[in-house]
């Protein structure tokens, strides 16, 4: 168990200049990884928004901040 996880952390560390590499070794493959890494970043963003925004309005007291709704004539 020790040993798979020292292979973890190592491959985490390692796992930057790989990407390096990569990314220098074609201009088309600089380009992939970055549309890639712009793709996770926006999902991961708006996800992190949409959650903050969750945990924010089970704190709120219901009602706040909102006026109530209107009765239709």
């Amino acid at each position: 168990m020790q040993g798979l996880l020292t292979q973890l952390v190592q491959s985490i560390l390692d796992a930057p200049g790989e990407f390096i590499k990569i990314a220098l070794a074609d201009p088309l493959s600089g380009l992939l990884i970055l549309i890639g890494a712009l793709l996770v970043g926006a999902a991961s963003a708006v996800f992190g928004y949409l959650s903050l925004g969750a945990v924010v309005s089970l704190f709120m007291r219901p009602g706040s901040g909102r006026s109530p709704p209107r009765a239709d004539r």
